[in-house]
């Protein structure tokens, strides 16, 4: 009897991976949760529609999306000045060279569970964007608290 709910419960637990929702994007979009601020996802969906930035295409995984981007350096620091601008956004900037789509200069990952956090994934192969000009946004710190 073990056995046999241990079996069914394996079976379920495949069939549930299999079940996951995922799909191609044709143009720039992300998942918010339903009760998250309609002015904020419009600045967020305009950043990442920035007019400088070719979009490659993106994909989804049940809450989790990347976006690809082709782009010159200049292009990209509008872009993420653009989003660090997004009420309530959190940008991190990452830097790798492997795992990016063909033709992908910049990679933008987001999952739905924590819709203000964006993560810049920079191509460190890319021949369009120079290290040395980019610009990352300007940080800032929660205000400082007064002494007691």
């Amino acid at each position: 009897m073990k056995t046999s709910l241990a079996c069914v419960a394996f079976g379920l637990a495949l069939l549930t991976r299999v079940m996951a929702l995922a799909g191609d994007l044709s143009e720039p979009g992300i998942a918010f949760p339903s009760d998250f601020s309609k002015p904020a996802q419009l600045r967020i969906m305009e950043a990442l529609k920035h007019p400088d930035c070719k979009f490659l295409g993106g994909r989804f995984v049940n809450s989790f999306t990347s976006l690809n981007y082709a782009g010159e350096t200049k292009a990209l620091n509008l872009f993420m000045e653009q989003l660090a601008k997004c009420p309530g956004v959190v940008l991190a900037v990452r830097f790798k060279a492997e795992g990016f789509a063909e033709g992908c200069d910049w990679m933008i990952a987001h999952e739905a569970g924590d819709p203000c956090k964006l993560t810049v994934h920079v191509n460190l192969k890319s021949s369009r964007v120079k290290l040395e000009d980019l610009v990352i946004p300007e940080v800032k710190g929660p205000p400082v608290e007064p002494e007691k």
